[in-house]
């Protein structure tokens, strides 16, 4: 079992069997508008359990998670056949609008992993969703109303999400009140976990800690001084340098122009991209956050004055709600040829940004913070049996399988601790207690 020193939140890092290289994050490449993205080249992140105090990490999370937990010996437990009463997982993501692609497959992952199991100890799983989009756009402070929510339900016992950074940072106070554990299939900040923004390692400079680049360290997050928030991807201080060194390693381009939505991830993973490109040897001719994205129409004014300047890509730290694809679709009237290459994250690996960048589509490359699960050797029976529940291709996407893991994860934690209890409803921080002993082969 591994105990962190004090104040430590990431509590340990053990290699599965599938990694290849340590520190690098899978990309892909859509070679052609409205075409399902391809391999480009698949490595795997370094995986590691982010939020708990005591916990065993033997194992990447059946290479669906990066950020592995295990719990196989322990097990997802489903014994019992009297109906006790009712337990409710509460989901808390961005569904709706421009949200929808990234939402709704990540929710289908939490409600296949809840059918399938349906009961725990002889208490009767179901799902409490709800939505944190207004308007199309996630929204911390919905996100925040809805956390009350669910912890205002006494027959919540944990929660997966949310999806985006900058919502689990107005979250993770209130669940951590409550000590409602908080499992994020897709949050990526390193701060959220982290006490250190932009390593040595990657900069070739002092550590840049969270609190100097903007961001609260993750201890002021968690008002009790204990940790109930976990997550199962990896972080961008992984990400946005896995597509910095193919930029310039691979791709062998010497200057871009980089810009974000200005949110907790879109900025954390262009400054992650843009630290690393330059200690690569690459020159950022020009680097703009954009505020409010959401409300931006016109990105050619970045776009003009970053071709005038040289560059020969952009990359865009950002979501498709937050108009990240819009911007590919515009560099050619800033004066791009047709090849230049667009690069980000997670954020434009999604159908609505293919859509927003229309037939400019071709030519654009984005990492993902999980591994491949169809690549994963046993998972495929699982993931057919999702497709035959779930058959239209849009139900299916990058976060589905991390959050059906991380379900599976929270109701296992939720069973052990009704054993615990001499099978009666545990409270939230006997669950809680369960999480920290955790130990899962997904």
């Amino acid at each position: 079992m591994l105990v962190p020193g004090p104040g430590t939140l990431l509590v340990g890092i053990r290699r599965g069997a599938l990694l290849v290289a340590p520190g690098e994050a899978r990309l892909y490449k859509d070679h052609a508008f409205g075409h399902a993205k391809s391999n480009l080249r698949e490595t795997h992140v370094k995986p590691h359990l982010e939020g708990g105090r005591c916990m065993r990490l033997p194992k990447l999370l059946a290479g669906l998670a990066l950020a592995s937990m295990v719990l196989a010996a322990c097990g997802t437990t489903t014994g019992g056949t009297s109906n006790k009463g009712a337990i409710k997982i509460g989901v808390e993501l961005p569904e709706s609008g421009g949200e929808t692609s990234n939402g709704i497959p990540t929710l289908n992952g939490v409600k296949f992993a809840v059918d399938q199991t349906k009961t725990v100890e002889g208490f009767t799983l179901s799902v409490a969703n709800f939505d944190d989009a207004v308007n199309g756009v996630h929204d911390p402070q919905k996100g925040a109303q809805n956390v009350q929510q669910l912890v205002d339900d006494s027959k919540v016992l944990g929660m997966i999400g949310p999806f985006n950074s900058s919502v689990a940072r107005a979250e993770i106070p209130i669940s951590n009140r409550a000590h409602l554990v908080q499992i994020s299939p897709a949050n990526t900040n390193q701060c959220l976990t982290k006490d250190i923004y932009i390593p040595q390692s990657l900069s070739g400079v002092p550590d840049v800690d969270c609190k100097a680049a903007g961001y609260p360290f993750p201890k002021d997050l968690r008002p009790t001084g204990t940790n109930n928030y976990f997550r199962v991807a990896t972080t961008d201080d992984f990400q946005g340098p896995a597509m910095s060194d193919y930029a310039y390693k691979t791709l062998n381009i010497k200057k871009v122009g980089v810009a974000s939505d200005a949110e907790a991830y879109g900025k954390g993973i262009a400054d992650t991209f843009t630290i690393r490109y330059q200690k690569d040897g690459g020159t950022v001719v020009k680097r703009q956050d954009f505020p409010n994205a959401s409300k931006v129409s016109d990105f050619k004014p970045f776009l003009r004055a970053a071709q005038k300047a040289g560059a020969e890509a952009i990359y865009f730290g950002g979501t498709d709600s937050n108009n990240a694809c819009v911007v590919r679709n515009q560099m050619k009237a800033a004066g791009f040829a047709d090849s230049a290459p667009f690069f980000g994250g997670d954020g434009i690996v999604t159908d609505k940004c293919k859509s927003d960048a229309a037939a400019a589509a071709v030519g654009m490359d984005g990492t993902v913070a999980t591994v491949a699960a169809e690549k994963v050797s046993g998972s495929q029976a699982t993931i057919d049996a999702f497709k035959k529940a779930y058959p239209n291709s849009s139900d299916y996407g990058a976060y589905t399988m991390p959050a059906y893991d991380a379900t599976k994860v929270l109701i296992a934690a939720i069973g052990r601790a009704i054993k615990a209890n001499n099978g009666n409803m545990p409270s939230r921080q006997q669950v809680l207690d369960q999480m920290y002993k955790t130990d899962y082969t997904g």
